[in-house]
């Protein structure tokens, strides 16, 4: 059984990493995931080594407009394929789980739909839910003034609570009732989408304004910190200290 498990994930990386071909020959300014392009750096060398040596490859920097994070991507060769040892951001020295590229792999495939390296909100969040079982991702849009409400309730019964921020506590007394969604600092919507993530069923709520867009590499950025756990330092109420 595992021998299969393995021979699917290879040929299932074939296809992958062909579809990507694809989209370099139509496009050669096509700058797919930086995981993606240590992946095919690593898998252009694997046929110089032997069986059981490993080779590894680096990602470049991303477009002009758009820094994506440095990758590495160790390879391992065997008799019957090719095994990844470690596939690591370079930048914060931590490891991603072969889970989470294959997610990055899908996520790679939804966003490339959609032309350009700007995407709207809502499209992000279709595609994050798209990858990711369960409809974590919740796009607040036009329900901004409904979830202000609910967070002032929130405030009210006393379960929302702040960090030792003076300057977040009066950036949010500096708001009026009619202060336009675009004119909230970015933190404060962060807060006010966590505080109110469960009343729409959501783990993880969008608040970007409508009219905003939003880089694509963000996109994968959502997806793996919530996936690894670090959209929990972010996302989260904050608790009260004892």
């Amino acid at each position: 059984m595992k021998e299969t498990r393995m021979n699917f994930f290879v040929d299932g990386l074939r296809i992958f990493l062909d579809y990507i071909s694809r989209q370099l020959r139509k496009n050669p300014e096509y700058r797919p995931h930086p995981l993606i392009r240590a992946l095919m750096c690593a898998i252009h060398d694997i046929d110089k080594i032997n069986v059981g040596e490993t080779v590894g490859g680096i990602s470049q920097d991303g477009t002009s407009d758009s820094i994506y994070e440095p990758y590495a991507v160790m390879l391992k060769k065997r008799e019957d394929g090719i095994e990844i040892l470690e596939i690591r951001n370079l930048k914060v020295g931590k490891t991603l789980p072969v889970d989470v590229m294959i997610l990055i792999f899908r996520l790679q495939i939804q966003l490339d739909r959609i032309v350009g390296d700007l995407i709207d909100p809502e499209d992000a969040v279709n595609a994050l839910n798209a990858v990711i079982p369960g409809k974590r991702f919740f796009f607040l849009g036009d329900k901004w003034k409904e979830a202000r409400d609910e967070f002032r309730k929130l405030m009210e019964e006393g379960k929302v609570y702040f960090p030792p921020d003076q300057e977040m506590i009066n950036a949010l007394m500096k708001i009026r009732f009619d202060t336009p969604w675009e004119e909230y600092p970015n933190n404060i919507r962060a807060l006010i989408g966590s505080s109110v993530a469960k009343k729409y069923g959501s783990t993880v709520v969008i608040t970007t304004p409508k009219i905003y867009k939003i880089e694509k590499y963000k996109v994968f950025d959502m997806a793996t910190q919530f996936l690894m756990g670090k959209s929990s330092e972010y996302l989260k109420p904050f608790k009260k200290e004892d």
